[in-house]
C-alpha cells in the first residue's frame, strides 16, 4: 500500500519514535517561515479546506498499526504545511483514535487557535504542541512571513484561551532565529505572554536543518543561559536530539525516499530515524540517486550534508 500520506517512524526531540502523519498537501500553510525545513509556502491560506485525505489516510494509517512491529511511542498529526488547515482533522483523529491506544499528538504553528473550530477539535489530543516565535510584530513578521491577514493579537489570544481550556499536555516550542527573534526585549516580552499561559513545558529550539531561506541562521551554543535568565528556568533548551538506533530490517527505498521528501537529513540521522545500518543506507541512497536523477539533493549546512527529495511543484 502507498504510504503518501504517513511517514516514520522517526525520532522526536520531543515525543520520541512517531509516526508522522501528513494532513495537508505541500506546501499549505499560514505562514511562510524562514527556517522551515519544508521548503517555501506556495499557497498561503487561512481558510480550512477539505483535501479530499481523510478515507487514504485512515486506511495507510490502519494498514501500518496492523503490520508494523517496531519501536512507536506516539502518532503525530503533522503535514508538509499546517495540519489544521485540514477541515476534516477532527474527523480523522476521531477515526485514528478508534484504532489505537497511542498517545495522538498535534504539532501545529499555532495560528488558527482564535478560530473555535480548531480549539475544539484540537481538545481530541493527547498532546499538543504549538508554536509561538515571537509575540513583538516586527520579528513576528520576518520570521513567520504570516499570511496578511493574520492578526498577532488574535494568534496569542487564541493560545491563550486553548492553554486554559486544554485537560491533555501542552508544550510551548519557540524557535529562535539568530538577529532576528532572539534580542533581550523579544525574550523579555514573549515571557510575559507564555506566563499568561498554562503550559506543561516550553522548548526552545534553533535551525538545525537547511532552512528555506539563507537569512536563518541558528543561535549560539553560548547564548544558552542568557535565553535561560530571561524566559526562567521553566524553560527547557532544546538544541539537538540523539536516539538508540532501533534497527529494522524491512525498510527500502520508499520509506527512505518518503522521509527525504518532508525533512532533510544527514546520513546518521537517517540511519537512526528509520534503523537502517550503513552499508543498506548507502545503496539505498545510491539507487535513489540513479532513479531520481537531479531529484535527490544535497545541500551543506553547519558543517553538515543533508540529503533531500526535491518534489515536483
Amino acid at each position: 500500500m502507498s504510504k503518501k500520506y504517513i511517514f516514520g517512524p522517526v525520532p522526536s526531540r520531543r515525543l520520541g519514535y512517531s509516526l508522522g502523519i501528513d494532513l495537508v498537501e505541500r506546501k499549505f500553510c499560514s505562514y511562510d517561515c524562514i527556517y522551515c525545513e519544508v521548503g517555501k509556502t506556495t499557497n498561503k491560506i487561512i481558510e480550512r479546506i477539505d483535501f479530499h485525505n481523510d478515507k487514504e489516510i485512515i486506511l495507510q494509517v490502519k494498514d501500518f498499526l496492523t503490520t508494523y512491529t517496531g519501536k512507536i511511542d506516539c502518532i503525530t498529526f503533522t503535514g508538509s504545511g499546517e495540519p489544521t488547515l485540514n477541515i476534516k482533522m477532527g474527523e480523522i483523529l476521531n477515526e485514528i483514535r478508534r484504532l489505537t491506544d497511542l498517545p495522538l499528538t498535534l504539532l501545529t504553528n499555532g495560528s488558527l487557535f482564535f478560530r473555535e473550530d480548531v480549539r475544539i477539535e484540537s481538545m481530541g489530543f493527547d498532546i499538543v504542541v504549538p508554536s509561538l516565535d515571537s509575540v513583538c510584530e516586527e520579528s513576528f513578521f520576518k520570521v513567520n512571513k504570516p499570511h496578511k491577514d493574520l492578526q498577532l493579537s488574535l494568534i496569542i489570544e487564541g493560545l491563550i484561551k486553548f492553554s486554559k481550556e486544554y485537560k491533555g499536555k501542552l508544550f510551548l516550542e519557540i524557535l529562535l532565529v539568530k538577529g532576528i527573534n532572539d534580542s533581550d526585549s523579544d525574550l523579555i516580552s514573549l515571557r510575559k505572554i507564555i506566563e499568561r499561559m498554562n503550559v506543561d513545558k516550553v522548548q526552545i529550539n534553533t535551525v538545525i536543518r537547511p532552512p528555506s531561506y539563507k537569512e536563518a541562521k541558528p543561535i549560539e551554543e553560548e547564548d544558552k543561559e542568557r535565553i535561560k535568565n530571561l524566559l526562567g528556568d521553566f524553560v527547557q533548551i532544546d538544541l539537538a536530539f540523539s536516539a538508540k538506533k532501533d534497527n529494522r530490517s524491512n525498510i527500502g527505498k520508499e520509506e527512505v525516499k518518503e522521509l527525504l521528501k518532508r525533512r532533510p537529513c544527514t546520513f546518521e540521522q537517517i540511519s537512526n530515524s528509520l534503523g537502517i545500518d550503513g552499508e543498506n543506507l548507502k545503496k539505498i541512497l545510491e539507487d535513489l540517486e540513479k532513479e531520481l536523477d537531479d531529484g535527490l539533493k544535497i545541500d551543506k549546512f553547519d558543517g553538515e550534508f543533508y540529503y533531500k527529495v526535491l518534489e515536483n511543484e
